[in-house]
């Protein structure tokens, strides 16, 4: 069972806020979305594969929220196990609401839109488990640029849109934070002059683990760029958010614990960056990187590194976009 500063279960978070497990590649604890409902519509961070279309719409209607509430579906960034299934998920919305809009950037809607290359690589790692793409039509998107202002005053940052809920003001806003892909985004929900909460997607690492403050790296081939990734780390310091969500994986809770997760991850990516050229030094073999590096990585998570784990492939993926941002190898 987790402690009270990590959700990793399905719940309601605060009194808009839901956490929504998606069983990516059919197990617990790989993929979070996360579903607002205010008085008079909703909104959807991320959705997952295609694979996981038809049990977010089940979910959606077991936490009775109409499916013609969708105003935005926003994203944290293109890659098919965060937003694959948008196509899918925006058609059936649609449905029930024609003026739905993807809130997004220009280079996500591009890079949604452009996935041939993407999921082939996909597929090399993750086998049949990616799910399938399709193009989505212009109409869909309501393009926006993501905000560069971290600004340590809640109020004062840039939003979007507004809503009510209770009789109280929710602003909602989209910051830039590339390094982990070139078109991540982290939406944030302000309420009262408080930073409710912020899908960090994967500008702050991923989370595997259940009861401590520890992180995994997020620098997956092809657009991993370690000094964006650092630059937005440091952006992410002028925030201090009741909660923060992960895109692998839950919640972490209370501003403190976010700020000890946050500058744990920056320390962390040091020593991982450096033990790969230490490494690399030694014998500039990937299989030999990856097996020097595993033991860094295994006590960061509770859950099984096995034989057939999804960890296999995250770990040699992480270990490889760091290498071709070192320029150690090429796509």
């Amino acid at each position: 069972m987790s402690k009270d500063f990590i959700t990793i279960e399905n719940k309601k978070l605060n009194d808009y806020l839901y956490h929504i497990d998606a069983r990516a590649y059919g197990a617990p604890r790989m993929l979070s979305i996360f579903v607002a409902k205010f008085d008079n519509l909703s909104i959807l961070i991320d959705c997952g594969s295609s694979l996981d279309t038809k049990k977010l719409v089940r979910c959606l209607s077991k936490l009775n929220i109409d499916l013609s509430s969708f105003k935005y579906l926003s994203t944290t960034h293109h890659h098919f196990d965060h937003n694959g299934g948008l196509w899918q998920l925006y058609d059936i919305l649609k449905e029930h609401n024609s003026k739905i809009k993807i809130l997004t950037n220009e280079k996500t809607k591009e890079l949604l839109n452009d996935y041939k290359d993407h999921l082939a690589r996909g597929k090399r790692t993750y086998g049949n488990l990616i799910g399938i793409m399709k193009p989505i039509e212009e109409n869909a998107f309501k393009i926006i640029v993501p905000s560069t202002n971290f600004n340590r005053n809640p109020s004062k940052l840039d939003f979007i849109d507004k809503f009510s809920i209770n009789g109280s003001e929710v602003k909602f806003g989209i910051l830039k934070t590339p390094g982990h892909t070139p078109d991540h985004q982290s939406p944030v929900f302000v309420k009262d002059n408080n930073l409710d909460f912020i899908h960090l997607g994967e500008s702050l690492g991923t989370i595997y683990h259940s009861t401590e403050l520890v992180t995994m790296p997020t620098s997956m081939p092809t657009y991993y760029n370690h000094e964006q990734y650092m630059n937005t780390l440091q952006n992410l310091k002028n925030l201090s958010p009741s909660k923060a969500g992960f895109g692998h994986f839950g919640v972490v809770c209370g501003k403190e614990n976010f700020r000890t997760l946050l500058y744990e991850h920056e320390s962390f990516m040091k020593e991982f960056r450096a033990a790969i050229i230490k490494f690399y030094g030694e014998k500039p073999e990937t299989r030999y990187v990856f097996e020097q590096i595993m033991p860094m990585l295994i006590p960061r998570t509770d859950l099984s590194f096995d034989k057939d784990s999804i960890f296999n492939g995250i770990a040699l993926g992480v270990v490889y976009g760091m290498m071709m941002d070192l320029g150690y190898r090429k796509d």
